[in-house]
């Protein structure tokens, strides 16, 4: 429960972590923005009234996103596990955020005019409070995607709530997520400022470049999802089977099923969870005989602990250093992913 570790873990890990997953909501908004100065040919002395709005949508996003979890983490602490967000939808979130990163893409790229409306704003009863459209752009919209990334949280972030439901005080709970995400603003902020910059250098260059940028995390944020959900095609299950047939598999990182420890009937498999993954990646088992799953972290600051294997119904958050136990009967043959809640890190379990 130390504040200051956790604010570091945010500064390092978590700051990354949530970027690869969040960081795209942000340059959605900045990236809409900036379409809308530099398609409106403003004059070069009209344009420098708009040197305010490259921080503004960086600060409400960051503002609201703190506000939302330091509210959640009075529930949390206050509350306990009630209030954990469950799998599915918490995939349903991010399954949004990688669509409208999508969508945004192809409205940078004038795809198709149906694209122009993926745009959040305000109801019309506060439309007249904020009469200029860039000051509307730069307000409502990084404000309400902050207080959305509560729903999109990455593996870090899971970590940290499980503190705070362990805390079980609200106070503590709110200041173990506050003193978090205020560790993940410097890197949310250079990204930010950077990307408002960057714009002004490369004028229309530039939503080209964000398009392409966003398409990639976009595609990533759906990837991720169809890795938990251990959908058939995914990016790493295509690579898998090409390393396949230039490299066979490493026997040494495999636990075999005529390897595997067998006591009383029961097959067992120990997974040890990193901050870089799992290992072993790959396990053997048989069918029809009783597996005891068990998972160990030592020191684990990464999404990786916050473990899923949809097939078998196991989901699991471990602390940083924990051990979970889970026993399940494979009935069917075949290849089925375990991953990380946000689908950055799996391995395969292939039942013989």
């Amino acid at each position: 429960m130390n504040l200051g570790l956790i604010f570091l873990t945010g500064l390092t890990t978590g700051g990354l972590t949530c970027l690869s997953v969040q960081g795209g909501l942000l340059t959605s908004v900045i990236a809409h923005q900036k379409k809308d100065e530099l398609t409106a040919n403003l004059p070069a002395t009209q344009a420098k009234s708009f040197d305010v709005l490259d921080w503004l949508p960086v600060g409400m996003f960051l503002i609201t996103k703190l506000v939302a979890h330091v509210i959640l983490g009075v529930f949390l602490g206050a509350l306990g596990s009630v209030l954990q967000l469950s799998v599915g939808m918490s995939l349903f979130f991010q399954l949004l955020a990688a669509l409208f990163m999508l969508a945004t893409a192809m409205n940078l790229l004038q795809v198709h005019p149906i694209f122009r409306h993926v745009t959040l704003q305000p109801p019309y009863f506060l439309q007249k409070y904020i009469r200029r459209s860039t000051k509307r752009d730069a307000l409502f919209a990084p404000a309400v995607l902050g207080a959305l990334t509560v729903f999109i949280p990455c593996g870090v972030t899971q970590a940290m709530e499980v503190q705070a439901i362990n805390s079980g005080n609200a106070l503590l709970g709110a200041a173990i997520l506050g003193a978090f995400v205020l560790g993940t603003v410097p890197v949310f902020s250079l990204i930010g400022i950077a990307t408002s910059k960057f714009s002004e250098i490369w004028n229309k260059r530039f939503l080209n470049f964000t398009a392409v940028i966003l398409i990639v995390m976009g595609l990533y944020g759906l990837n991720g999802v169809l890795q938990v959900l251990d959908a058939p095609i995914t990016f790493q299950k295509m690579r898998d089977e090409v390393v396949l047939v230039f490299s066979p598999i490493d026997t040494s990182k495999t636990a075999g099923a005529n390897g595997i420890n067998t006591t009383e009937g029961v097959q067992k498999i120990t997974i040890e969870v990193k901050n870089n993954g799992y290992s072993p990646k790959r396990v053997q088992v048989k069918s029809g005989q009783p597996v005891e799953l068990t998972l160990k972290t030592s020191d684990t600051f990464s999404c990786a602990s916050a473990f899923s294997f949809r097939e078998f119904g196991i989901q699991a958050q471990l602390k940083p250093t924990d051990t979970k136990t889970f026993r399940f009967t494979p009935t069917k043959k075949g290849k089925f992913t375990f991953s990380c809640s946000m689908g950055m890190y799996s391995g395969v379990m292939e039942v013989l």
